[in-house]
């Protein structure tokens, strides 16, 4: 059963429209893209062999989901309290126009976008919950909006504590390349908490 969670969420940089909770076996069959897919279906099977829980970002194997890997990212919550980028695919450098690895969600997003940023990410970990967004990006170098589409996965830390997540952004349109986002429109947005 699909639960309306809120509607019309606004930062001033980042909107969420619409977002729903749906259970987590209809993951797999809601996800659009393969390689978005290939990548949750892989995290999937790792969370039964974890018997049900989030698994470790350790056992994540890129040779499962090859046509992924140029969209894939994973943050990490410090003790610091911050979220930072540990790796980044190449399409993803290519639309930052630099690679944000090591980087902290401040050191890359504009103020504006920051605070939604890191709540998806801490909700993510915090519900735990994968997270499938159909979103538009604005970017400083194109006026028109970037559709793209996201999943994000909850993982855990050697010690099991849910400390990563493990994402794939897909950008539809090369332009804005070089200057990342400046704000966000996410037009569904769904959630799957984890049993």
């Amino acid at each position: 059963m699909s639960q309306a969670l809120y509607k019309s969420v606004s930062s001033g940089a980042m909107t969420i429209a619409n977002s729903t909770q749906r259970p987590l076996d209809a993951l797999l069959g809601d996800i659009a893209l393969p390689s978005h897919r290939l990548m949750a279906q892989h995290w999937f099977e790792l969370y039964v062999a974890a018997g049900n829980r989030a698994p470790c970002y350790r056992a994540l194997d890129p040779l499962r989901f090859p046509s992924a890997l140029a969209d894939i990212w994973i943050v990490e919550w410090r003790d610091d309290g911050r979220l930072y980028f540990q790796l980044v695919g190449q399409n993803l450098v290519d639309w930052y126009g630099y690679s944000p690895k090591g980087k902290s969600m401040e050191e890359v997003y504009p103020p504006a976008m920051v605070p939604l940023i890191n709540a998806l990410s801490f909700e993510v970990l915090g519900r735990p919950a994968v997270c499938y967004q159909r979103a538009h990006s604005l970017t400083s170098n194109w006026s028109e909006p970037i559709p793209m589409e996201r999943v994000a996965l909850p993982m855990t830390d050697e010690a099991g504590r849910l400390r990563w997540v493990a994402g794939i952004t897909t950008l539809f349109d090369s332009h804005g390349h070089g200057s990342g986002p400046v704000s966000s429109r996410i037009a569904e947005e769904f959630w799957y908490p984890l049993a």
